[in-house]
């Protein structure tokens, strides 16, 4: 979480020294119409001066832009959902977070994104020994015993390296992720 903060203030002062126009929003509404995929971890807790990592693994999902407007999500199945039939049952959870947030276009290849949205974690038991279908696959059954809902927020940082192509790095108060994601509309000049 640090190093992110470092990384957004150090190019932020070397963006502050460019001699740019800033704050061009007729971009996004002229060039941005994105589809990304997340990936990195979710499921913790920032309070204060520590990160609770009590339930934190790797999760995935899926962002989307358009004209600045942004969504995205992420989520962490149980851990042992996939694990082979046996009488087992197994402490596990899960954690989601849906953001929303607006592209502010800080320079041509430079967007900072305040982000707000919600995250939970649940906390229950997978039955190895009981099956379920859904989405083409087989997994074991989770229960959710407990739900624990939060207020996210927290700030993204993306950069376009070419007309078509972001990549981003979002730190919030349950997820820390990275997103590389196609820009639609700068495909035209491919």
């Amino acid at each position: 979480m640090k190093k992110i903060a470092i990384i957004a203030i150090l190019l932020t002062a070397f963006t502050f020294s460019a001699k740019a126009q800033w704050f061009e929003f007729e971009e996004n509404a002229a060039e941005d119409f994105t589809l990304g995929v997340n990936v990195g971890k979710i499921g913790y807790n920032f309070e204060g001066n520590h990160i609770d990592e009590n339930i934190m693994d790797w999760g995935y999902g899926a962002s989307f832009s358009l004209v600045g407007f942004y969504l995205d999500f992420m989520y962490q199945h149980p851990e042992h959902a996939f694990d082979k039939i046996s009488q087992d049952v197994h402490e596990d959870n899960t954690a989601l977070a849906i953001n929303f947030g607006y592209k502010i276009p800080v320079l041509r290849w430079l967007r900072i994104t305040p982000i707000v949205g919600y995250s939970n974690e649940t906390y229950g038991e997978t039955d190895c020994a009981h099956m379920e279908a859904g989405n083409n696959s087989i997994f074991n059954k989770y229960t959710a015993l407990a739900r624990v809902n939060h207020f996210n927020y927290g700030v993204g940082l993306s950069l376009k390296p070419f007309g078509w192509l972001e990549f981003g790095v979002v730190a919030t108060a349950h997820a820390a992720y990275a997103n590389l994601s196609v820009n639609f509309i700068g495909l035209n000049d491919f």
